[in-house]
């Protein structure tokens, strides 16, 4: 039998070109994936990676049917967003968008408020990583999403409005000798090994977009996640590229946060999808955020 999180796991394999760096995203074990991509493979009958090679690579059966993981994967989505919508004996629900990071925003409170004042209404959340969430946005079957702006995704049918203004900062060592600096410019990291997120996020690409406006290149030393990269600059393997909020949350220590000369922030806001029948109540729920 083939299940959602199997196809899950796949394309997240795809996507990040390793099966390491997979199972750190989805937070699980190697073995624990793995052993679900060869399960995928028996019940399709073919191999979908091939092993032989240093880099994961798909096998021309894996190329073939990786669209079609992705299609199905979508229509489960949905299925599930439909079947849950049937599921609230008559309540009405809101499908919300948000990323893994959500947690860091303390919009949670915010949503359980907005449900205690509309007793009629549900907020139905999905956590997406960024590429899921974009497709899910594309195929307009939403109702509103939270995420950073990204000027690489302009979405069609759809309105940006802007919650937190998030400034973007350099994690540096206090030994590290950039940490002398108050503020740092695109130039001083120019070459210089620095800790990233993964390439598919909107932090990652709005930092690509600055140093290459500004004509700066930094060596790109690792990628992960907020917390794995930040760990990074607290054990002086290189400074980090992070936004001060992801910081807050993670209490290390030894660290020096170096805001950027000019200035760079990234924009955390709700996608709204201008063809959602809730859009009023949406417009109520910002209203409780923006408290």
């Amino acid at each position: 039998m083939i299940t959602d999180t199997q196809l899950r796991y796949f394309t997240t394999i795809v996507e990040l070109g390793s099966f390491s760096e997979a199972a750190l995203e989805l937070e699980i074990s190697q073995s624990s994936i793995s052993k679900q991509i060869m399960h995928l493979e028996d019940a399709l009958g073919v191999k979908l990676f091939d092993r032989t090679s240093r880099k994961v690579r798909l096998t021309t059966s894996g190329e073939y049917l990786y669209p079609d993981a992705l299609s199905a994967l979508t229509q489960i989505n949905h299925l599930k967003e439909t079947a849950a919508r049937f599921s609230l004996s008559g309540q009405k629900t809101i499908s919300l968008l948000i990323l893994p990071v959500i947690g860091h925003y303390n919009f949670y409170i915010p949503f359980q408020l907005f449900e205690q004042d509309h007793r009629d209404y549900t907020i139905n959340l999905e956590e997406l990583e960024e590429p899921d969430m974009y497709r899910r946005i594309s195929l307009e079957d939403y109702d509103a999403a939270i995420t950073y702006y990204n000027p690489n995704h302009v979405v069609s049918n759809a309105r940006f409005f802007p919650l937190i203004d998030d400034e973007m900062v350099l994690v540096c060592h206090k030994d590290d000798p950039l940490s002398r600096l108050s503020r740092i410019t695109p130039a001083q990291l120019d070459d210089v090994p620095v800790l990233a997120m993964q390439k598919y996020t909107c932090t990652n690409q709005l930092y690509e977009l600055y140093f290459r406006k500004h004509g700066s290149n930094p060596h790109i030393l690792f990628r992960g996640r907020p917390n794995t990269i930040q760990a990074g600059a607290e054990a002086r393997r290189a400074p980090a590229l992070l936004t001060r909020i992801h910081t807050e949350t993670l209490h290390i220590k030894n660290v020096k946060l170096i805001p950027f000369d000019p200035p760079l922030s990234g924009i955390l806001g709700m996608i709204v999808n201008e063809k959602s029948r809730n859009k009023e109540m949406i417009q109520e729920l910002l209203k409780f955020i923006s408290k």
